[in-house]
């Protein structure tokens, strides 16, 4: 019949522990692997190319955010149309 989803209320301690474990020891391989390919796709990116991923990520500030959501991106909007200013 009908099998319901297993729930964290389900599982062990064990259970939960041996997931958690599981999880880690993907991510200690998978993050690294991540990371280099992150780090290639840069590295393989024009100036211009870099540009406009930069302006692409910039754009998606929205007026509404505020606090930790839109400061930080804000900041770096100013800081690049200054840098774009001196150009």
């Amino acid at each position: 019949m009908y099998n319901r989803p297993v729930t964290p209320t389900d599982l062990s301690r064990d259970d939960v522990r041996a997931g958690l474990k599981r999880w880690l020891d993907t991510w200690k391989v998978t993050g690294p692997l991540l990371e280099q390919e992150r780090a290639g796709r840069l590295a393989a990116m024009s100036p211009q190319e870099l540009q406009e991923a930069t302006r692409s990520l910039l754009d998606l500030w929205q007026p509404a955010w505020t606090g930790d959501d839109g400061q930080g991106l804000l900041l770096h909007q100013r800081i690049f149309g200054l840098a774009r200013a001196k150009e």
